[in-house]
């Protein structure tokens, strides 16, 4: 795969996402499986770990936790 933005070469790697969540929840999810481009950095996560990342989110928005740190490959 090129990178939509430089067209640069795409590597497995890993990246940390941060989400607000209503005005009163934060959550990190680290560890992320993502490709890296090579050249300029962008990030391009897959859909089928997007869903995921989503539904821990779920989780967590039902939860009583107002701030946190998520590892995905323990919580997936």
């Amino acid at each position: 795969m090129k990178c939509p933005s430089c067209r640069g070469g795409m590597d497995k790697g890993t990246t940390t996402l941060p989400y607000e969540l209503g005005r009163d929840k934060l959550i990190v999810v680290r560890d992320v499986p993502a490709l890296v481009c090579a050249q300029c950095g962008e990030v391009f996560i897959e859909s089928p770990i997007l869903k995921k990342v989503e539904s821990l989110l779920d989780a967590v928005e039902k939860s009583v936790m107002t701030f946190g740190f998520l590892e995905y490959r323990e919580a997936a």
